[in-house]
């Protein structure tokens, strides 16, 4: 029979588990890359977060000092889910295109991803977002530059 200090060790440990599968999927999603955005997101501290990445072998930066909460290997490497990348790089587009985000903080701020998420996926999707006066992060061309510019 488990008594009742047994029964919140459990569900303790259940949620414990579940917020660190919450933060894996962060992670997969490339919603957050370093342990200070997942304690900005969370609202944990950035204490708690790292042990969570350690203990659910997740290599998320530490900005502090630089490196990775744990080593990166095969196993533990993000798994980003294709379509899903494709449909944020497409929404990104279109927000760029019809002008409601135009700059890598504006759509970083609009899509809640973090600036170096947006940067890829602007160069993945041969987007021009501007990063300065007259400055596109990708070369404007003949497919990618917006009526409006």
């Amino acid at each position: 029979m488990v008594g009742k200090l047994g029964i919140f060790g459990e569900a303790s440990n259940e949620k414990r588990n579940q917020r660190i599968i919450k933060l894996r999927n962060a992670f997969n999603d490339e919603r957050i890359n370093t342990v200070q955005q997942a304690a900005k997101m969370s609202g944990y501290t950035v204490k708690t977060v790292a042990k969570w990445a350690q203990d659910g072998n997740i290599p998320l930066l530490d900005e502090e000092s630089n490196t990775m909460i744990v080593p990166q290997t095969k196993q533990n490497q993000r798994m980003i889910n294709e379509k899903r990348q494709i449909e944020h790089i497409n929404y990104l587009s279109m927000i760029f295109n019809k002008q409601e985000a135009i700059t890598v903080a504006a759509c970083a701020q609009k899509m809640n991803y973090p600036e170096e998420t947006i940067i890829a996926w602007a160069k993945d999707g041969d987007i021009p977002l501007l990063v300065g006066p007259n400055e596109t992060l990708v070369p404007l061309n003949d497919t990618n530059t917006p009526a409006w510019l």
